[in-house]
C-alpha cells in the first residue's frame, strides 16, 4: 500500500471519528503475528481490514443502527462501497468483506487476512489496552468498566487461534485478571 494511500485511510477514519490507533494497533500486530507464524496475506487487503473492521462502530455509522446491532455485520456491508472509492477489485473487496464479518467470531472465514485481523482484534482488546480503553469509554462509572473488563477474557480469548497470538494474548489475560482482582480489593465494593 502507498503511503498517499495510507495517510487517505488515516484521514477518512479520523473524519468518520473512527478509532485510529485501534486501527494502526490491529494491523501492526496482524504484520507481527504473520511474520511469527510464517503466514502470507495482500498487504493491500489486511491495511484496509484493520482500519475498517469496525467501520459501522464508529459514531459517524453508528447512527443508523438500533442500540443492539452486529457491528461486524453492518461492517462488512459497508465494506464494499468504500474499498471501491480506493480502488479494489471484487475479488479483494471479498476477502476485505470476510475478514471484516468474522474479525470477532471463532474458526469462521478462509483467508489468512481474516484470521490475522480476527488474532489481531482480540489481542489488542486484552491486557493494559483494555483496561485503557475501558475507562475512557465510561469516564467516572467504575462499575460498567469492572462489568466490561470482566467480559473480555471471555469474549477475546476465544477467538484467539494462531500460535503466536496466543503467546502474545496469555500475558495480557494475566495482566487484565491481576488488575481487576487489585482494582475489586481496592474499591472495596464501592465503585
Amino acid at each position: 500500500m502507498t503511503e498517499g494511500m495510507l495517510e487517505h485511510i488515516e484521514a477518512h477514519i479520523i473524519r468518520m471519528e473512527g478509532n485510529l490507533m485501534h486501527g494502526r494497533r490491529v494491523l501492526l500486530l496482524s504484520k507481527l503475528i504473520a511474520k511469527k507464524d510464517g503466514l502470507e496475506y495482500d498487504d493491500d487487503i489486511l491495511t484496509f481490514a484493520a482500519y475498517f473492521h469496525d467501520v459501522a462502530a464508529y459514531p459517524y455509522y453508528r447512527k443508523l443502527f438500533s442500540a443492539e446491532f452486529d457491528h461486524a455485520l453492518e461492517s462488512s456491508r459497508l465494506i464494499p462501497e468504500l474499498a471501491r472509492e480506493y480502488g479494489f477489485s471484487d475479488i479483494k473487496i471479498e476477502i476485505i468483506v470476510e475478514a471484516t464479518r468474522f474479525h470477532n467470531k471463532a474458526n469462521m472465514g478462509i483467508h489468512n487476512e481474516t484470521k490475522l485481523i480476527r488474532n489481531a482484534d482480540g489481542v489488542d482488546y486484552l491486557g493494559y489496552m483494555a483496561v485503557a480503553r475501558d475507562f475512557s469509554k465510561f469516564p467516572g462509572d467504575f462499575g460498567k468498566v469492572l462489568k466490561s473488563l470482566k467480559r473480555r477474557k471471555d469474549q477475546f480469548f476465544p477467538l484467539i487461534d494462531l500460535p503466536y497470538a496466543k503467546e502474545l494474548a496469555v500475558p495480557r489475560v494475566k495482566e487484565l485478571e491481576e488488575f481487576i482482582r487489585r482494582f475489586e480489593e481496592e474499591c472495596l465494593g464501592v465503585l
